[in-house]
């Protein structure tokens, strides 16, 4: 396993996303669409857009705290598709490594 988590989060009004260590339960990049940089620049804050942005930002920060490699596991409620996919992509697409762990 990698030591650290990808957590996303997306409601109808905002799209959430961090890198947590395993072990500390630190969180060491985080990015979302209520922070003041990112909300100012988008036109919604929980479109594909949207989800593309934040994990490019949070890709950024991510390679900042030397920070590589990283896995991701759904929720039991999430799908893997549209707006989480997005997000995944784009930390992929901007330099991170993630493992993705369907069931």
């Amino acid at each position: 396993m990698e030591p650290f988590t990808l957590d996303v989060f997306i409601s109808k009004r905002f799209v959430s996303a961090s890198l947590t260590h395993r072990v500390t339960s630190k969180q060491v990049a985080v990015a979302g669409t209520n922070s003041k940089d990112i909300k100012a620049v988008l036109k919604s804050r929980s479109d594909i857009p949207a989800c593309l942005a934040v994990g490019a930002i949070l890709a950024d920060r991510a390679r900042e705290a030397d920070v590589y490699t990283a896995s991701y596991t759904p929720r039991e409620r999430d799908k893997f598709e549209g707006k989480i996919r997005a997000v995944v992509q784009s930390l992929i697409d901007n330099g991170i490594d993630v493992k993705i762990y369907l069931d």
